[in-house]
């Protein structure tokens, strides 16, 4: 098995086709079918299998797919490791963001990042922990910066927690329940969470639960705080939001915290990527400047204590 030839069959499974995928290489049609051969020789299994739609993976072919993918990202990290050695940064950088990172933590750091390291691609995958965790433990992006569960970041993972984060109840303005003091209150009202009950996204329920109250009705799960804006802001639904969000005003004028005495519970947020390999040069740049914007973040957090 050869790097090339884990190419040409990435490459072929991508376009659809031998043709496409031989034109796409600027190699001639028998010699990306010769090497797919020898590849399949090499290994003793049949990886594709000609169809009048392109090309379709065999069961042998799917799990070399994944594997080939992984050993493609690492040579392309090791190469850009290099070129960083020798003073020319470049490559792509796959980075995961939850939500309250997107909203606090990139606009600080990407445009600082961006002029240090211009000739770097920046490629941001965003999304709740549920979501970037198997983006992570496959090799899809170099690290997260993200909230986690109390259990951690999982097998295979380091963790580092950058800071946390008091989370208030956000409502319309002109919410008949705006002038509550106490959850009980707001038993009665329909909900939107930002993941499954269990993680940091579904705090509301983990709440209600631990304040002997019966679960609230999710009227929706969403990913981003650009969906839950617009649907708060629209209904009479109410959310757990991070306090600060709602300081720096990044949901808008339109959504106020109603302040009630129950405080729900903190969860890290975390700078988190695979055991190994160490970062490249590039990743570790971006993750220093994070550690550096959390500590500020964090201030704002213990001032608003």
């Amino acid at each position: 098995m050869t790097l090339q030839q884990l190419r040409a069959f990435l490459t072929v499974v991508e376009w659809g086709s031998f043709r496409r995928a031989a034109r796409q290489l600027d190699v001639s049609q028998a010699g990306l079918t010769h090497s797919l051969q020898a590849l399949e020789t090499g290994l003793g299994v049949s990886l594709l299998q000609r169809s009048a739609q392109g090309v379709v993976l065999t069961e042998e072919g799917r799990r070399l797919h994944a594997r080939a993918q992984l050993i493609q990202r690492e040579v392309q990290r090791a190469t850009d490791e290099a070129a960083s050695a020798n003073g020319a940064a470049g490559g792509t950088l796959h980075v995961g963001v939850g939500p309250t990172t997107t909203a606090l933590v990139l606009p600080q750091v990407v445009p600082d990042f961006h002029a240090r390291y211009p000739a770097v691609k920046l490629r941001l995958m965003s999304g709740l922990y549920e979501r970037l965790l198997p983006a992570l433990q496959q090799g899809l992006i170099d690290l997260a910066i993200t909230s986690v569960p109390d259990e951690g970041a999982g097998p295979g993972l380091t963790s580092r927690v950058l800071f946390k984060t008091d989370l208030t109840v956000v409502a319309r303005q002109g919410h008949p329940m705006a002038g509550a003091r106490g959850l009980r209150e707001l038993a009665g009202h329909e909900w939107v969470a930002m993941g499954a009950a269990g993680g940091p996204g579904g705090t509301v329920l983990r709440l209600f639960a631990e304040h002997g109250l019966a679960p609230p009705s999710v009227a929706a799960t969403c990913e981003s705080f650009t969906e839950l804006a617009a649907l708060i802001g629209s209904t009479d639904w109410l959310a757990l939001v991070p306090a600060v969000i709602v300081q720096r005003g990044l949901l808008g004028s339109q959504l106020h915290p109603i302040r009630i005495r129950e405080r729900a519970h903190r969860y890290d947020n975390c700078l988190v990527r695979r055991t190994d390999p160490p970062l490249t040069p590039t990743a570790a740049a971006f993750a220093a400047m994070c550690e550096s914007c959390s500590r500020i973040i964090a201030g704002l957090e213990t001032g608003a204590d």
